[in-house]
């Protein structure tokens, strides 16, 4: 029942991506999506409460199911379900999601210096140790991102990124696959130590947003250029 609850969810999520079900119209009913899909109602229904409570339709009067307009009222729920459902992840909400590290990565890295500028550097000297892999930097990127944003007391900016923790591993298993990204991850590494040495807080801000500004740029050099969809965890 769960996997075909997830097929179902996943199709219409997929529909509503792609405009087959635009925000604003009504879905099918219970009935015909059980036959198109050649499951139960009941299947059906599981997956409807699935995605209303993602935020993506809403059931009016008369039990008529509506689309909704998801991106001007969805919130991190929406985000979440696109990721459970779609494989690749899609390429412009990528783009979207990297845009929105620039602003906020270069303001925890630096509060994180200005906080605990020793504990960060701990954190970092691990990074000598790294096997020279893409597994291996991504889940140390995803440790010292996180461990920044604690750091800096700005308690949102964890659930942010934790929100945001599987989607990111997508992006970073894609991306740190080339010996380019490697050796200019390991650059960041050494740089934002030899900040956090110094308890240079404004470096550290500096180097995060040139770094976060980079990767952005190769994202969509190398994959905007192939596909409108990023590609799948390495």
């Amino acid at each position: 029942m769960r996997k075909t609850c997830h097929m179902v969810e996943k199709a219409l999520v997929d529909g509503m991506l792609k405009g087959e079900f635009k925000p604003g119209s009504p879905l099918l009913s219970e009935r015909d999506l059980a036959a198109r899909f050649d499951v139960s109602r009941a299947t059906v229904r599981e997956a409807l409460q699935k995605l209303q409570n993602a935020g993506w339709i809403s059931v009016q009067q008369r039990h008529v199911t509506m689309v909704k307009d998801f991106w001007s009222e969805g919130d991190l729920e929406l985000l979440s379900s696109i990721n459970r459902n779609s494989e690749p992840f899609p390429y412009d909400l990528a783009t979207h999601l990297l845009e929105l590290r620039v602003q906020f990565a270069p303001d925890y890295a630096r509060r994180a210096v200005e906080n605990d500028a020793a504990g960060l550097a701990a954190v970092l000297r691990k990074a000598e140790k790294l096997r020279n892999c893409s597994s291996a930097l991504v889940n140390f990127d995803w440790e010292l991102h996180l461990a920044m944003a604690v750091m800096s007391g700005n308690r949102i900016y964890p659930l942010m990124l934790n929100s945001f923790a599987s989607v990111y591993s997508k992006l970073r298993s894609a991306l740190f696959s080339k010996d380019k990204h490697r050796l200019q991850l390991r650059d960041y590494y050494r740089e934002m130590l030899a900040a956090a040495n110094a308890g240079n807080a404004l470096l550290a801000e500096n180097i995060t947003r040139a770094a976060m500004v980079m990767r952005l740029n190769d994202f969509k050099l190398y994959f905007g250029s192939l596909s409108q969809e990023c590609p799948a965890p390495a």
